[in-house]
């Protein structure tokens, strides 16, 4: 029995990758799904080309126009309510800076059901290339950090079996809805950067949900079209992100030793690859991220 599917999107200034987004959706051999586009009041004329796009289109699409940039988290949070308030079965967090192989959903509902999984991704390409942007991933012990398995390898075959993983981008991730009742819904604090870190985290390690890359599900990622290659905005809020979530969801000793490491790796080794603005930049975000925590401590997670 098809079970319907909430895609929720979150839009800014994402003008220049709708057209490929929508084509690639509406060849889907799985098509059950409705469109939720959140736009975060782009500046650009990606909300004029979503509605001329939802009318093109067959699959049904409703578009949500907030009054102000909310952020990532929250936008991801106004389309999961809505999605879960019309019934959806099944939530999918995407990007937009994607395009999908035809069987890409399909194969992701077919991998949940066949692992009695939880949340569910699949093999990402950079775009354009045979390259691996993410084939799921997990978290480095020394360092506290994310990595996700693959990136930039070429795809010789290497992450062609499923494989239950620790985390993943929410780039493109399927999901129960009611994961939300147990988990929450996305931290809205973060605004950008580390919210579906800390999304994935809640989730396999603080409810044990299970994770599960699907190596025969396929998309292609156009990275950082909205926010830009290590801008001042990607720098100050990775690593005030970075700060926050380590305090909150760390054990207190293993979250100083994150934050002091990370601390150090900026001033000693980040002094060569960011500019002399970047740095004073980082070191705020840091200060940032601690009052962050301080502000919202103990925070209890949003429960539909």
């Amino acid at each position: 029995m098809s079970r319907k599917i909430g895609i929720v999107t979150v839009l800014y200034n994402s003008e220049s990758v709708l057209d490929e987004f929508f084509e690639t959706l509406s060849k889907q051999t799985y098509s059950d799904f409705i469109l939720y586009l959140v736009d975060n009041l782009s500046s650009d004329g990606c909300l004029d080309l979503s509605k001329e796009l939802s009318s093109r289109y067959a699959f049904p699409t409703i578009i949500i126009e907030n009054d102000a940039n909310y952020g990532v988290a929250k936008g991801n949070n106004i389309g999961i309510k809505r999605a879960v308030e019309d019934g959806c079965d099944l939530i999918l967090l995407s990007n937009n800076d994607i395009a999908l192989d035809i069987t890409a959903i399909e194969k992701l509902v077919l991998g949940m059901d066949r692992h009695h999984a939880d949340l569910v991704v699949p093999k990402i390409y950079f775009y354009g290339t045979h390259k691996i942007w993410a084939a799921g991933g997990g978290y480095k012990k020394r360092n506290g950090l994310t990595v996700q398995y693959g990136q930039e390898e070429e795809d010789r075959g290497q992450f062609d079996e499923d494989k239950k993983v620790d985390y993943s981008p929410t780039c493109f991730m399927l999901m129960s809805k009611e994961i939300f009742s147990s988990v929450g819904l996305m931290d809205e604090n973060y605004f950008v950067y580390y919210d579906d870190t800390d999304f994935v985290y809640r989730a396999v390690y603080g409810k044990h949900k299970t994770l599960w890359y699907i190596a025969d599900s396929v998309i292609h990622h156009n990275e950082s079209t909205s926010t830009g290659k290590m801008s001042d905005f990607s720098v100050r809020y990775l690593w005030r992100n970075l700060v926050y979530f380590s305090l909150k969801n760390y054990n207190f000793l293993y979250g100083i030793y994150v934050v002091l490491y990370n601390f150090l790796y900026i001033n000693l080794i980040l002094y060569l690859k960011y500019s002399k603005k970047q740095c004073v930049i980082a070191r705020k975000a840091y200060k940032e991220g601690y009052d962050l925590y301080r502000k919202n401590q103990p925070i209890k997670p949003t429960i539909l």
